[in-house]
């Protein structure tokens, strides 16, 4: 006596449709997310080839043309800014810098005294904000 057994069939999950429809919620997310851009005084910053972005800081100088330095868009005197900063960046330990932004008509001297200032306080890692060159 010869049984007959059935035959299985394979189960094919077709995986198209699922793939298209994750690559259309990627660029949708992509497209709809909004970027970060650091509000802040009207600076011509000066331009280098290897400018990087590092718009995550929490404790910005600007210095505009007329040499008025900002202290996170307040208004500082060169005397008073060493002592702000290390209050900020006590308060504020995750921080991963300084960013100094100045105008690329500002005088190199008074660049050099800011961060020798910062560096007195024990501030050692400034980083000099720049545009992209192109």
């Amino acid at each position: 006596m010869k049984l007959t057994t059935k035959q299985k069939r394979k189960v094919n999950v077709n995986l198209t449709s699922l793939i298209d429809v994750l690559f259309l919620l990627i660029i949708f997310f992509t497209v709809s997310s909004t970027f970060v851009e650091q509000p802040g005084i009207e600076l011509d910053l000066p331009e280098a080839e290897s400018s990087e972005g590092h718009t995550t800081q929490k404790i910005i100088i600007y210095v505009d043309t007329d040499e008025n330095i900002f202290l996170n868009k307040e208004m500082t005197s060169l005397n008073n800014l060493a002592n702000q900063v290390k209050k900020l960046s006590e308060q504020k330990q995750k921080s991963k810098g300084i960013v100094l932004k100045a105008d690329a008509g500002v005088r190199h001297g008074l660049i050099i005294r800011i961060m020798d200032l910062l560096r007195q306080k024990g501030i050692y890692k400034i980083i000099v904000s720049t545009e992209k060159f192109e």
